[in-house]
């Protein structure tokens, strides 16, 4: 599992024209936030050999740190010691309803299978695994969380409504005959009840790792949004 996820803007747009601009995001954590400098030597290197499978050609333009809105690459300068990483700060809420929106691909697999409706329980069992397996991987600690409490708490949250929309997708791949490698998924929403209080770190911390297969390449991002 690799220590960073992306996030484009534009809706899964496929094809480019030139002078069209891509914006996206590049989240880094644990080892991966420590070696920041690493991958914007990578961006920088990427832009003499071209972009994607079909090697497009590109200028890197800027890069800025999201969080302190200071400038770290620009007009062919870096600024490599505005790379600092911090810790994430979260806000305790006491929360009855939680409603998430899932704006890129999401492929949730349960016993081969692409899922046809999300229940808390499975939407956490996912989410707590990924969690786990990335601080162990990347951190240099490991999670202590008793994870049969935490998915009995969930079986008490309830879906008051959901809606999901399968979408196909492809990307290239060299393991496959054709080049493209098929990732159906689903684009929706999902709206909880319960007592979410206590998951609110959880679903936070989701945000920005993501859930589901295909997190890396910007799989399984959502937005969520709280009565409270």
């Amino acid at each position: 599992m690799n220590p960073y996820v992306l996030y484009v803007h534009g809706e899964g747009r496929e094809r480019w024209k030139k002078g069209d601009l891509c914006v996206f995001d590049l989240t880094l954590f644990g080892t991966g936030a420590e070696r920041a400098g690493v991958y914007l030597d990578a961006l920088q290197a990427a832009e003499q050999k071209g972009w994607g499978a079909a090697r497009l050609t590109f200028r890197l333009r800027q890069i800025v740190d999201a969080n302190s809105g200071k400038v770290i690459f620009a007009g062919g300068k870096s600024w490599i010691r505005n790379l600092s990483p911090g810790p994430l700060q979260i806000k305790e809420r006491n929360v009855s309803y939680a409603s998430l929106f899932f704006d890129t691909p999401l492929r949730i697999i349960s016993g081969e299978r692409l899922f046809d409706r999300l229940p808390f329980e499975m939407f956490i069992q996912f989410l707590i695994r990924r969690i786990s397996l990335l601080t162990k991987a990347h951190m240099d600690f490991e999670l202590e969380w008793n994870k049969e409490e935490l998915l009995e708490q969930a079986r008490g949250i309830q879906t008051l409504d959901e809606y999901w929309r399968e979408i196909p997708f492809s990307r290239y791949s060299m393991n496959q005959k054709d080049g493209k490698l098929e990732l159906t998924s689903k684009t929706g929403w999902v709206l909880y009840e319960g007592d979410l209080s206590q998951f609110v770190p959880i679903l936070e911390v989701g945000k920005y790792l993501r859930v589901g297969k295909g997190a890396t390449i910007g799989f399984g991002h959502y937005e969520v949004f709280y009565d409270k």
